[in-house]
Protein backbone atom coordinates (compact mmCIF):
# COMPACT_ATOMS: atom_id res chain seq x y z
CA UNK A 1 0.00 0.00 0.00
CA UNK A 2 1.38 3.50 -0.75
CA UNK A 3 2.64 5.70 1.94
CA UNK A 4 0.27 8.09 3.66
CA UNK A 5 2.06 11.30 1.66
CA UNK A 6 0.59 9.89 -1.83
CA UNK A 7 -0.67 12.44 -4.22
CA UNK A 8 -3.21 9.70 -5.62
CA UNK A 9 -5.50 7.42 -3.87
CA UNK A 10 -7.29 4.18 -4.87
CA UNK A 11 -10.64 4.07 -5.62
CA UNK A 12 -12.42 0.61 -5.54
CA UNK A 13 -16.29 -0.50 -6.47
CA UNK A 14 -16.98 -4.39 -6.07
CA UNK A 15 -19.27 -6.39 -7.82
CA UNK A 16 -20.40 -9.57 -5.55
CA UNK A 17 -22.07 -12.48 -6.89
CA UNK A 18 -23.29 -15.07 -4.18
CA UNK A 19 -25.13 -18.06 -4.96
CA UNK A 20 -28.49 -18.44 -3.40
CA UNK A 21 -29.39 -21.68 -1.29
CA UNK A 22 -32.44 -22.85 -3.46
CA UNK A 23 -32.87 -26.35 -4.06
CA UNK A 24 -34.09 -25.77 -8.10
CA UNK A 25 -32.54 -22.92 -10.56
CA UNK A 26 -33.86 -19.66 -11.46
CA UNK A 27 -36.06 -20.59 -13.96
CA UNK A 28 -36.66 -24.40 -13.75
CA UNK A 29 -36.69 -27.51 -11.38
CA UNK A 30 -32.79 -28.83 -11.66
CA UNK A 31 -31.64 -29.44 -8.72
CA UNK A 32 -28.62 -27.02 -7.59
CA UNK A 33 -26.99 -29.97 -5.58
CA UNK A 34 -22.86 -29.27 -5.84
CA UNK A 35 -20.54 -31.92 -6.70
CA UNK A 36 -23.01 -33.91 -9.34
CA UNK A 37 -21.21 -36.00 -11.92
CA UNK A 38 -20.90 -33.31 -15.18
CA UNK A 39 -24.02 -32.55 -17.15
CA UNK A 40 -26.59 -34.90 -15.03
CA UNK A 41 -28.45 -31.64 -13.50
CA UNK A 42 -29.94 -30.24 -16.44
CA UNK A 43 -32.55 -30.37 -18.90
CA UNK A 44 -33.83 -28.38 -21.66
CA UNK A 45 -34.82 -25.31 -19.99
CA UNK A 46 -30.66 -25.55 -18.75
CA UNK A 47 -30.03 -26.09 -21.68
CA UNK A 48 -32.29 -23.41 -23.52
CA UNK A 49 -34.12 -26.03 -26.03
CA UNK A 50 -36.30 -24.47 -28.41
CA UNK A 51 -39.39 -23.85 -27.16
CA UNK A 52 -38.83 -24.08 -23.50
CA UNK A 53 -40.20 -21.43 -21.39
CA UNK A 54 -39.18 -20.74 -17.84
CA UNK A 55 -41.15 -20.36 -14.29
CA UNK A 56 -40.06 -17.99 -11.36
CA UNK A 57 -38.34 -19.72 -8.51
CA UNK A 58 -40.08 -17.83 -5.78
CA UNK A 59 -37.95 -18.96 -2.91
CA UNK A 60 -34.88 -16.68 -4.96
CA UNK A 61 -37.34 -13.63 -4.94
CA UNK A 62 -37.69 -14.08 -0.93
CA UNK A 63 -33.92 -14.43 -0.54
CA UNK A 64 -33.16 -11.84 -2.80
CA UNK A 65 -35.65 -9.21 -0.97
CA UNK A 66 -34.15 -10.59 2.70
CA UNK A 67 -30.67 -9.59 1.56
CA UNK A 68 -31.84 -6.20 0.17
CA UNK A 69 -33.67 -5.36 4.03
CA UNK A 70 -30.67 -6.43 5.29
CA UNK A 71 -28.30 -3.65 3.49
CA UNK A 72 -30.82 -0.93 4.03
CA UNK A 73 -32.09 -0.83 0.39
CA UNK A 74 -35.39 -0.06 -1.05
CA UNK A 75 -37.17 -2.94 -2.75
CA UNK A 76 -38.92 -2.59 -6.16
CA UNK A 77 -42.51 -3.63 -6.19
CA UNK A 78 -42.14 -3.93 -10.27
CA UNK A 79 -38.79 -5.47 -11.73
CA UNK A 80 -38.46 -7.41 -14.47
CA UNK A 81 -35.33 -9.43 -16.29
CA UNK A 82 -33.62 -8.67 -19.22
CA UNK A 83 -30.52 -10.47 -21.63
CA UNK A 84 -27.74 -9.70 -21.25
CA UNK A 85 -25.63 -10.42 -24.72
CA UNK A 86 -22.58 -11.95 -24.81
CA UNK A 87 -21.08 -15.64 -26.19
CA UNK A 88 -19.13 -17.38 -24.12
CA UNK A 89 -19.41 -21.76 -24.09
CA UNK A 90 -21.03 -22.22 -20.94
CA UNK A 91 -24.12 -19.87 -21.07
CA UNK A 92 -26.05 -21.92 -23.38
CA UNK A 93 -28.82 -19.33 -24.21
CA UNK A 94 -25.85 -17.22 -25.51
CA UNK A 95 -27.08 -14.41 -23.01
CA UNK A 96 -27.52 -14.08 -18.99
CA UNK A 97 -30.95 -13.37 -17.71
CA UNK A 98 -30.17 -10.68 -15.38
CA UNK A 99 -32.13 -7.71 -13.68
CA UNK A 100 -28.66 -5.68 -14.15
CA UNK A 101 -30.86 -2.80 -15.45
CA UNK A 102 -34.21 -3.19 -13.14
CA UNK A 103 -32.92 -4.71 -9.58
CA UNK A 104 -34.97 -5.78 -7.36
CA UNK A 105 -32.98 -4.11 -4.35
CA UNK A 106 -32.41 -0.57 -4.55
CA UNK A 107 -29.59 1.64 -2.57
CA UNK A 108 -28.54 0.56 0.65
CA UNK A 109 -25.08 -0.09 2.42
CA UNK A 110 -22.39 -2.09 4.32
CA UNK A 111 -21.33 -0.85 7.47
CA UNK A 112 -17.43 -1.88 7.92
CA UNK A 113 -14.64 -1.38 10.49
CA UNK A 114 -10.91 -1.10 9.83
CA UNK A 115 -7.98 0.53 11.14
CA UNK A 116 -8.80 3.95 10.09
CA UNK A 117 -12.68 3.49 11.99
CA UNK A 118 -16.09 2.92 10.76
CA UNK A 119 -17.63 3.41 7.26
CA UNK A 120 -20.74 3.09 5.36
CA UNK A 121 -19.98 1.51 1.96
CA UNK A 122 -22.65 2.24 -0.09
CA UNK A 123 -24.58 0.18 -2.53
CA UNK A 124 -26.10 0.95 -5.84
CA UNK A 125 -27.88 -2.29 -6.58
CA UNK A 126 -28.87 -5.72 -5.37
CA UNK A 127 -30.33 -7.62 -8.14
CA UNK A 128 -30.89 -11.23 -9.47
CA UNK A 129 -29.43 -13.51 -12.35
CA UNK A 130 -28.76 -16.86 -13.52
CA UNK A 131 -25.15 -18.48 -13.42
CA UNK A 132 -23.34 -19.70 -16.41
CA UNK A 133 -21.85 -23.31 -16.59
CA UNK A 134 -18.33 -24.19 -15.95
CA UNK A 135 -15.54 -24.44 -18.56
CA UNK A 136 -12.67 -26.56 -17.71
CA UNK A 137 -9.28 -26.28 -19.75
CA UNK A 138 -7.13 -29.18 -18.13
CA UNK A 139 -9.30 -32.54 -18.00
CA UNK A 140 -8.32 -33.24 -21.88
CA UNK A 141 -6.10 -31.77 -23.60
CA UNK A 142 -6.46 -29.36 -26.20
CA UNK A 143 -9.85 -29.53 -25.38
CA UNK A 144 -12.45 -27.60 -23.31
CA UNK A 145 -14.55 -29.02 -21.52
CA UNK A 146 -18.54 -27.47 -20.56
CA UNK A 147 -20.18 -28.79 -17.21
CA UNK A 148 -23.32 -26.91 -17.50
CA UNK A 149 -24.75 -28.20 -13.73
CA UNK A 150 -24.07 -24.78 -12.66
CA UNK A 151 -25.70 -22.53 -15.50
CA UNK A 152 -29.47 -21.64 -14.44
CA UNK A 153 -28.07 -21.18 -10.63
CA UNK A 154 -29.88 -18.49 -8.83
CA UNK A 155 -27.45 -15.92 -8.06
CA UNK A 156 -27.55 -12.05 -6.42
CA UNK A 157 -25.02 -9.82 -7.38
CA UNK A 158 -24.12 -6.84 -4.83
CA UNK A 159 -22.69 -3.98 -6.69
CA UNK A 160 -21.31 -1.69 -4.48
CA UNK A 161 -20.59 2.58 -4.89
CA UNK A 162 -16.96 3.40 -5.70
CA UNK A 163 -16.71 3.94 -1.76
CA UNK A 164 -13.85 1.89 -1.52
CA UNK A 165 -10.47 3.67 -0.98
CA UNK A 166 -7.76 0.67 0.72
CA UNK A 167 -7.18 -2.95 0.36
CA UNK A 168 -8.53 -2.86 3.85
CA UNK A 169 -11.57 -1.98 3.38
CA UNK A 170 -12.31 -4.05 0.06
CA UNK A 171 -11.58 -6.97 2.84
CA UNK A 172 -14.03 -5.68 5.12
CA UNK A 173 -16.71 -5.03 2.87
CA UNK A 174 -16.68 -8.81 1.23
CA UNK A 175 -16.08 -10.20 4.57
CA UNK A 176 -19.04 -8.62 6.15
CA UNK A 177 -21.11 -9.57 2.97
CA UNK A 178 -20.36 -13.25 3.49
CA UNK A 179 -21.32 -12.87 7.04
CA UNK A 180 -24.82 -11.66 6.53
CA UNK A 181 -25.43 -14.16 3.29
CA UNK A 182 -24.43 -16.75 5.58
CA UNK A 183 -26.09 -15.59 8.65
CA UNK A 184 -29.22 -15.27 6.35
CA UNK A 185 -29.20 -18.53 5.48
CA UNK A 186 -29.48 -17.51 1.52
CA UNK A 187 -26.34 -18.56 0.50
CA UNK A 188 -23.19 -20.84 2.40
CA UNK A 189 -20.80 -18.30 0.91
CA UNK A 190 -18.24 -21.42 0.32
CA UNK A 191 -15.97 -19.17 -2.46
CA UNK A 192 -13.58 -21.99 -2.74
CA UNK A 193 -16.73 -23.49 -4.83
CA UNK A 194 -17.55 -20.71 -6.75
CA UNK A 195 -20.93 -19.66 -4.77
CA UNK A 196 -19.27 -16.34 -3.41
CA UNK A 197 -17.65 -14.41 -6.36
CA UNK A 198 -16.12 -11.22 -6.89
CA UNK A 199 -14.96 -8.62 -9.69
CA UNK A 200 -12.96 -5.91 -8.81
CA UNK A 201 -13.66 -2.42 -10.28
CA UNK A 202 -10.15 -0.07 -9.57
CA UNK A 203 -9.11 3.10 -10.58
CA UNK A 204 -6.55 5.36 -9.68
CA UNK A 205 -6.65 9.46 -9.25
CA UNK A 206 -5.36 12.23 -7.20
CA UNK A 207 -6.29 13.12 -3.89
CA UNK A 208 -8.86 15.83 -3.99
CA UNK A 209 -10.04 15.26 -7.70
CA UNK A 210 -13.76 14.46 -8.02
CA UNK A 211 -13.36 13.01 -11.37
CA UNK A 212 -12.78 8.97 -11.36
CA UNK A 213 -10.10 7.77 -13.12
CA UNK A 214 -10.06 4.54 -15.89
CA UNK A 215 -11.06 1.28 -14.39
CA UNK A 216 -9.35 -1.51 -14.22
CA UNK A 217 -12.07 -4.70 -13.36
CA UNK A 218 -10.22 -7.55 -11.90
CA UNK A 219 -12.64 -10.50 -12.21
CA UNK A 220 -13.65 -13.77 -10.09
CA UNK A 221 -11.36 -13.32 -7.20
CA UNK A 222 -11.76 -16.25 -5.60
CA UNK A 223 -11.06 -15.56 -1.91
CA UNK A 224 -11.18 -12.74 0.14
CA UNK A 225 -7.58 -12.79 0.47
CA UNK A 226 -7.06 -12.35 -3.66
CA UNK A 227 -9.03 -9.66 -3.17
CA UNK A 228 -7.24 -7.25 -0.44
CA UNK A 229 -3.93 -8.49 -2.70
CA UNK A 230 -5.30 -7.64 -5.84
CA UNK A 231 -6.56 -3.80 -4.63
CA UNK A 232 -3.17 -3.32 -3.09
CA UNK A 233 -1.21 -4.53 -6.07
CA UNK A 234 -3.05 -1.71 -8.20
CA UNK A 235 -2.39 1.07 -6.41
CA UNK A 236 1.03 0.34 -6.13
CA UNK A 237 1.16 -0.50 -9.48
CA UNK A 238 -0.72 3.39 -10.66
Amino acid sequence: MPSADTPYEIVVGLEVHSRLLTKSKLFCGDSTLFGGDPNTHISPITLAHPGTLPKMNRKAVEFAVKMGLACGCNIAKENYFARKNYFYPDLPKGYQVSQHTTPICEGGFIHVTTSTGEKHIRLNRIHMEEDAGRSQHDSDDPWTMVDYNRAGTALIEIVTEPDIRSAEEAFACLTEIRKRVRYLGIGDGNMEEGSLRCDANISVRKKGDPKLGTKVEIKNLNSIRKCKKGSGDRIRAG
